[in-house]
Order: C-alpha cells, then sequence, then structure tokens
C-alpha cells in the first residue's frame, strides 16, 4: 500500500495509541497499548515513526485523524495533537470516522451481509452502526447508536446469522454475540494505518477539516450525577 502524499495519521479513540506513516515507499506504523498513558506517549510515538519512515513532520502532506466515537479524554488528546501539528506545520488535517475506518478495515476478514462496528463507552455500554456489503466493501445504513448492551443485543437478534460483530476487544461480547447468532471478530488489524486510504480519498475530494470549529465525534450526552 503506497500514496502519492506523505500522511500522518493519529489513531488514540480507545484502547491503544496507534501512529502510521503512509507514502510512495509505503507504510509505517507504531501501535501501543498504553492507552492510559496518550498524554505522554503519543508525541514520542509520533517522532518514533516518522524517524523509522526517513520523513520530516515538515514534509507532511497531510494529517489524517480518527474522529471517534471513542474515549473522551483520548479523544481530546489525540486532537490537540492534530491540531497542533496541523497549525506547526501547515498541514490539512482530515478527520476519518472510526467507525468507518474500523467497518472497512474488516472487509478481508468478514463474509457476513452485514457488520457491525463495536467500540466500548461506558459500562455495560457500546457505540456501534450498521454496515451492508456493497462492491467488495461496506456502506453505511442507519446512523451511529450509542445504547446499553441489552439494546446491541436485541439489535444483532434481527440479523442473526447474517452478521459479524467487530471490535478491538472482542470477548466482553462474546456471549452477546452467541445469544445474537451473529459471528464476532476481534480487531487487531485495525491500527492508524487504516486510516490513511479515507483520509487520501478525502483529501482529493477536498474534504479538509476547519481546525477553528473540529470537534471530536463524541456521540455521548451529558449525564449529570444526582
Amino acid at each position: 500500500m503506497t500514496f502519492s502524499h506523505k500522511i500522518l495519521a493519529i489513531e488514540c479513540t480507545h484502547r491503544c495509541i496507534s501512529i502510521a506513516v503512509g507514502a510512495p515507499d509505503g507504510v509505517v506504523e507504531e501501535t501501543i497499548w498504553e492507552w492510559q498513558r496518550t498524554a505522554e506517549s503519543i508525541v514520542p510515538l509520533v517522532d518514533k515513526v516518522l524517524a523509522a519512515a526517513a520523513i520530516a513532520i515538515s514534509d507532511i502532506d497531510l494529517l489524517a485523524l480518527s474522529s471517534g466515537p471513542g474515549s473522551f479524554t483520548a479523544l481530546r488528546i489525540g486532537m490537540a495533537t492534530a491540531k497542533g501539528l496541523s497549525y506547526g506545520t501547515d498541514a490539512p488535517l482530515v478527520t476519518v470516522s472510526t467507525m468507518e475506518a474500523l467497518a472497512k478495515s474488516a472487509r478481508e476478514h468478514v463474509d457476513t451481509p452485514f457488520l457491525v462496528p463495536v467500540i466500548p463507552a461506558r459500562k455495560g455500554e457500546f457505540y456501534y452502526a450498521l454496515y451492508a456489503s456493497k462492491d467488495g466493501g461496506f456502506e453505511e445504513i442507519g446512523e451511529k447508536t450509542y445504547a446499553p448492551v441489552e439494546r446491541l443485543k436485541d439489535f444483532l437478534e434481527l440479523r442473526r446469522g447474517r452478521c459479524t460483530v467487530v471490535a478491538r476487544e472482542i470477548a466482553p461480547l462474546q456471549e452477546v454475540c452467541l445469544a445474537g447468532g451473529v459471528g464476532a471478530v476481534e480487531a487487531d488489524f485495525f491500527t492508524a494505518a487504516s486510516l490513511i486510504p479515507l483520509a487520501n480519498k478525502q483529501y482529493t475530494a477536498g474534504e479538509i477539516s476547519s481546525l477553528e470549529t473540529l470537534i471530536p465525534d463524541y456521540q455521548q450526552k451529558f449525564r449529570p450525577k444526582r
């Protein structure tokens, strides 16, 4: 996988910190699982990947950021880092839906008519969306949903035998998938490199994010404590 532009991608929405550089010579990436240390680890990881790719930050043509949904804190750290790099280098920034990138990275691992990418939210609650197979890939149908696990189970049962759930950490969902009669795939293949094809496509189409108005895709609604 090679690209005509030099693209730096950041994915730290949940479970890990992943940085990738896509260039004409190929893709270089690093992923670490010290997710709780995102704030102190993300910039050194960017430096490490750029050094491995032998590319200076000033030579980057485009920044790609996984926009969420995901962890409230990690989303803010990722976006602050991406915005800082964009302001500092004048490289444009493209945000990529985490759900879409997760779904499309799974196309080689799933052969059912429907795919449901799942991202953990609060305890016992998940973000998920429905994708239908189309032209060798998947296309989103409907909207992203944020719901407790019971509603996810009901959602999956409607597609019994025709659907696969994809998540970075599939173990907590195994029982739900079994009850719903759907497949389950561990998405260890989903990294920052998964953002690059979508970012490249959006950049070519002129879909550049505005740094002044850009915010993470939190999805969750604020719940006051009683």
